[in-house]
């Protein structure tokens, strides 16, 4: 930080002191005490690129210009070809010269300078308008952490997740109250971050805070190297679920003496968990009482030779023969090899789908399928629920895509989720970019989310 002599130059003449003035003291007020969602949209999106947070972001200085660009995407430096070399940064308030390529030490002259604020102050300055965007929080990449914030994206925008969370469904019972050692008090403050509910807020706290806990609980997590997004989100469903067994020990204990056969209520099975039905079926008599009913939260699908999601759906369910299976039918008698048919027994409310992109080989290698698999924005479940013939359409609107970009040793993960106003929104860590339905659809996708939107009988 230096002294500048073009801002000397602005503060020697009275008149564009009082204007240059009166223009730093709004938009510095607007910086420090905006809300975070405004900060994002006003101050924070480069009008160039459009990326929110893209490294740091000046808003202009210069004669009522309300410009705002990056500094990554070199944007504010295109913009100060017309004269305009003040900018105030986004995050800080301070004021940076593009000419000298340095913040100005005279920022603390500007405050003892001491320009009043007043409703008539705000009326002369004209700061940059957009349509509040609830949730667009990036999180920044604290050393190959992507994996976390690709899921924790998905989980802040998942309806059911957010509206617990935000009705303080965890905070009013947790006895810990530490989002050091709660990964769901962690969660609970990332989206009170996210959706501004903080009185005094202190962004990426929350992200710190779980990043810290996650490495407490599974050591797996620690250090720096790139960790796989699935199992990140298997991890953090199993310890929201934990997190609840721990606040409601008793009323659990109650629930599973009086009902052995309820599901349990936490957030994440209401939510995610659906029943997978695995029979075996006798090839004669077509006897099916050898079945299992088992819980899942998500469902792994092969990717090699399938070019459709549908494709990858008829070979999780296609009827497979079982040989050299120690097998004997108890209504037919028959000794002869058995088939297992895999149905849906329940669907939950969100479907989480995995494409299988990472293989290991007999030789120890493990190696990434590039393979590209078509998705549906809208996906009927119906034909692979239990009951043959479907009597009910149950159909799924997606609403998430975590993708993998790179190989199995060194790639990179980005989300790219539907929010409530119906927009496609890529979170790329800190950096947030509108993208159409049609970029959505171009994904290399690794796990896809469907949040359920129709259930009716068909005709």
């Amino acid at each position: 930080m230096s002294s500048c002599k073009h801002i000397d130059l602005v503060l020697a003449d009275d008149l564009e002191r009082d204007r240059f003035l009166g223009e730093y003291a709004a938009v510095k007020r607007f910086v420090l005490r905006a809300s975070t969602r405004d900060k994002l949209q006003c101050g924070m999106t480069c009008h160039t690129c459009r990326e929110v947070c893209r490294g740091a972001t000046f808003i202009c200085l210069s004669g009522g210009c309300t410009y705002v660009g990056c500094w990554n995407g070199g944007h504010f430096q295109e913009h100060t070809q017309g004269g305009h070399r003040l900018g105030v940064n986004a995050q800080n308030g301070l004021v940076f010269c593009f000419e000298c390529v340095d913040y100005v030490a005279g920022c603390e002259t500007l405050d003892i300078a001491g320009v009043p604020w007043d409703s008539a102050m705000s009326k002369q300055v004209s700061l940059p308008t957009s349509l509040r965007r609830d949730g667009l929080y990036g999180l920044l990449n604290l050393g190959s952490t992507c994996f976390m914030s690709s899921i924790l994206q998905s989980l802040i925008h998942n309806t059911y997740i957010q509206y617990w969370f935000l009705n303080s469904g965890h905070a009013r019972r947790c006895a810990l109250r530490d989002p050091s050692s709660c990964i769901s008090c962690a969660l609970d403050r990332i989206i009170s971050e996210c959706y501004g509910s903080l009185s005094e807020r202190n962004d990426h706290a929350g992200f710190l805070s779980l990043l810290t806990c996650s490495w407490k609980i599974n050591q797996n997590f620690a250090g720096y190297s790139q960790q796989d997004a699935h199992e990140f989100l298997q991890f953090l469903l199993n310890q929201l679920h934990c997190d609840y067994k721990r606040e409601r020990q008793v009323d659990e204990d109650k629930e599973v003496r009086s009902s052995s056969s309820q599901l349990c209520h936490c957030i994440v099975h209401s939510s995610f968990q659906g029943t997978l039905r695995s029979s075996i079926v006798c090839p004669e008599c077509q006897d099916d009482s050898k079945t299992m009913l088992d819980p899942f939260l998500d469902l792994s699908l092969d990717i090699k030779g399938q070019r459709t999601l549908y494709d990858c759906l008829d070979s999780f369910h296609r009827r497979e023969q079982l040989h050299d299976f120690d097998y004997h039918c108890p209504r037919c008698q028959t000794s002869r090899d058995p088939i297992k048919q895999l149905t849906i027994e329940r669907l939950a409310p969100t479907l989480v789908l995995q494409l299988k992109r990472f293989e290991h080989l007999t030789s120890g290698q493990n190696v990434k399928l590039n393979d590209p698999v078509q998705f549906p924005l809208h996906l009927d479940m119906s034909r692979y629920c239990t009951g043959g013939e479907p009597t009910t359409s149950i159909v799924y609107r997606l609403s998430g895509v975590v993708s993998h970009s790179g190989t199995v040793n060194e790639g990179h993960y980005t989300a790219v989720l539907q929010l409530n106003s119906g927009e496609w929104f890529k979170f790329n860590d800190s950096m947030i970019s509108v993208v159409s339905a049609e970029d959505v659809l171009r994904e290399q996708a690794y796990l896809l989310l469907y949040t359920v939107e129709q259930v009716a009988a068909t005709a």
